[in-house]
């Protein structure tokens, strides 16, 4: 038989003057039929956008893609609220590779009017809802895990559960990051640094309640230790403390136990500036897992910034009526000497780009990278204490930093003076939770 008869069948039928006339039949056959290998292999060489659009043709193709494409770790997307007024459930979603915005119709659907976000990390977003009950949510599977209320231990005894849910919601985690992905494991945990006290607290998958990880503190001006930044990396959560020391627990046995303590920096480099310069800017720590080093990264953010970016004063606020938004102004960057327990200053990130914020800070190749400058720390505004502060501004405070002329610059233009909720890193992840 020839090759077109393997892809129809030909049948005859009589037409009304009684002559044979002959029709091809083509067996029915849609899209949806592509083998599972086949379908596999194609999506391994699509882009991430390309993969989402097939999500889209069909339910089978939805699955597919799902249980073949893991996280995808070589690319960061900034998200951010919806474009339109009132529409509280739609995010958008910048591909720096592209330099285009995406639209996610009711992505945030369920979670209230004002979902809150206060971590990222494997593609995951640690959601609080308008009664301030965190979620797990994978907002391009659309997957979510309830996770246990915040209970009324972590409190202070003189607020209510009323006035923590109106007023507290937004600021009483400080970041929250998982460890292991819930796609590929059934074992992961949620850690949070929490409440005044910035102390730590964690969540294994199954618990039903939050447990707190109050280490004492060594100081005599302080009983408990205050952490300010959290990752995650190998089994492993290295925590940043206040005063720039670092702990490594390990969360494999039944209770966390800390493995290493890395005392604070005994000399770090200085701002260079006038005293008026320094004493108007704000730090924030942060740590870094690169492929071989652990990084301490310090930003300085100006508490006030006029229109020219000069940092000034409250006073100058004052007297000008101005408007001053805070800014951040510098970067210094740190890699820890593992062998000798010390922080080395790094002059260069060489091919390597930083994403930090509120989500558990990544580093990325510059090279899997497209739309971004290597040696450059990107950055988004996480001062959440202040969105409220002022209605003219808050979630403004996002850019990137490059190491090797020290400049800053925007990666995303926004018309808006406030963007509420703030914007946040996410690394794409298309993959289904495991049963």
């Amino acid at each position: 038989m020839g090759e077109g008869s393997k892809r129809r069948r030909i049948s005859s039928t009589k037409d009304k003057a009684g002559k044979a006339e002959t029709k091809p039949k083509y067996s029915s056959w849609s899209w949806s039929d592509l083998p599972d290998q086949l379908l596999g292999l194609i999506l391994g060489k699509l882009s991430l956008v390309d993969i989402i659009h097939c999500c889209a043709v069909c339910s089978s193709w939805r699955s597919t893609a799902q249980f073949h494409c893991t996280q995808s770790t070589s690319t960061a997307w900034l998200m951010l609220p919806g474009d339109e007024k009132d529409d509280s459930t739609t995010r958008c979603f910048f591909n720096l590779a592209e330099n285009k915005v995406y639209k996610m119709k009711n992505a945030f659907e369920g979670f209230g009017e004002d979902a809150w976000c206060v971590g990222s990390s494997h593609g995951w977003l640690v959601i609080l809802d308008d009664e301030a009950i965190p979620h797990l949510f994978n907002p391009f599977s659309r997957f979510r895990i309830q996770l246990p209320s915040i209970p009324n231990e972590f409190l202070s005894p003189n607020i209510d559960r009323d006035y923590f849910v109106r007023y507290l919601r937004k600021i009483f985690i400080a970041k929250a990051v998982l460890l292991a992905d819930p796609s590929r494991s059934n074992n992961f945990v949620v850690v949070v640094i929490c409440g005044s006290l910035s102390r730590l607290a964690f969540c294994k998958s199954g618990d039903t309640m939050w447990t707190e990880l109050a280490v004492r503190s060594l100081n005599t001006y302080q009983q408990y230790v205050e952490y300010s930044d959290i990752i995650c990396h190998d089994n492993q959560v290295y925590v940043l403390s206040s005063d720039a020391s670092v702990e490594v627990w390990d969360f494999r046995s039944a209770f966390p136990t800390k493995i290493m303590s890395i005392d604070k920096p005994s000399t770090l480099q200085k701002v260079v500036g006038n005293s008026f310069f320094i004493h108007n800017l704000s730090p924030k720590f942060y740590l870094v897992k690169t492929s071989t080093d652990l990084l301490f990264i310090k930003r300085f953010i100006g508490d006030f910034v006029n229109a020219e970016g000069l940092v000034v004063d409250e006073d100058y606020v004052l007297y000008n009526s101005e408007i001053c938004p805070y800014r951040t102004k510098l970067f210094y960057v740190y890699r820890l000497n593992f062998r000798q327990k010390t922080w080395e200053q790094v002059e260069s990130l060489n091919d390597q780009v930083v994403f930090l914020g509120g989500n558990q800070s990544i580093s990325l190749s510059s090279h899997d990278l497209l739309g971004c400058i290597p040696d450059s720390v990107y950055f988004t505004d996480d001062r959440w204490d202040e969105m409220d502060v002022d209605d003219s501004y808050g979630g403004h405070d996002i850019g990137f930093f490059n190491l090797d002329d020290q400049s800053i610059k925007p990666y995303y233009r926004s018309n808006l003076a406030r963007i509420d909720p703030p914007p946040f890193w996410i690394t794409p992840n298309l993959s289904m939770v495991k049963d």
